[in-house]
């Protein structure tokens, strides 16, 4: 389901923007927190960044990650901006908003705007494919 900025609002739906990144401190509970390296410390994040689609469109976008293992990236929580509206990848108005096919989408990198405290830099690729 496409999110609007007033549903954003009106049901207290998580989204991070460019440079945003929020800690979650319970299950429906975040804090706005300032970092110039995100931690990789099992804490759940909510982070404002970048997604780089397989057929190399780059989006703005929102996101869930959290250290558990080797698994970074908390899958169907990616969100993507396109005029003001957040869309999920895998959802069909997503693609039809942007004339893809579900394999110009995946597979899909991203990319938080506030760096991770991680050897490697980025982008990182998605275990999954839709």
């Amino acid at each position: 389901m496409a999110l609007k900025e007033s549903d954003i609002k009106k049901y207290s739906i998580q989204i991070a923007e460019k440079n945003e990144v929020f800690v979650w401190i319970g299950p429906c509970s975040v804090k706005k927190m300032e970092f110039t390296k995100i931690p990789l410390d099992g804490r759940k994040y909510e982070c404002g960044g970048e997604v780089f689609l397989a057929n190399g469109l780059v989006l703005q976008a929102s996101f869930r990650m959290q250290k558990t293992n080797d698994v970074l990236l908390i899958e169907d929580t990616v969100y993507t901006k396109i005029d003001g509206i957040w869309y999920k990848l895998n959802e069909p108005e997503f693609l039809e908003k942007t004339g893809l096919d579900k394999e110009d989408v995946f597979p899909v990198e991203w990319k938080p705007d506030i760096p991770l405290n991680h050897p490697l830099k980025g982008p990182y690729k998605m275990n999954w494919r839709g």
